[in-house]
């Protein structure tokens, strides 16, 4: 959505739900695979990146002539957590943390969905009501 005639909402709120999305495939595989001897519990890292990300400087603009600094975007990561165990097969993962987890991170999808439609009627409203 580089060019789009959207405000940069649009973009943000599209990477944080499909985020939001990824969090829950790999919270249904952390458990699935509970029960499997050696299997690593696996998460998305996404806020750490985000965070980084705005502590880069940006570009000074010295003239509204000036072409603007190129916005970065920034994706999530899929991390293993290797230095940990819970069973004696050396498998890590915790069903009841991934599942708070899971309904935490369904929670936050719904607020998401709710803040793209909300964005999505501003600009209904406004295409509805200029002639």
């Amino acid at each position: 959505m580089g060019n789009s005639i959207f405000n940069s909402n649009f973009d943000t709120l599209k990477t944080a739900l499909d985020v939001q999305m990824k969090r829950q495939e790999i919270h249904a595989q952390n458990i699935a695979n509970a029960e499997t001897p050696g299997y690593k519990r696996k998460y998305i890292a996404f806020e750490e990146y985000l965070q980084e990300s705005k502590m880069k400087l940006q570009i000074a603009r010295t003239s509204e002539k000036h072409l603007p600094s190129s916005i970065k975007t920034i994706t999530a990561k899929q991390v293993t957590v290797k230095n940990t165990t819970l069973t004696n097969d050396k498998n890590n993962v915790d069903i009841d943390m991934e599942m708070t987890e899971m309904v935490k991170d369904a929670l936050r999808y719904q607020v998401l969905s709710r803040l793209m439609s909300a964005n999505i009627d501003r600009y209904n409203t406004v295409l509805r009501n200029t002639r």
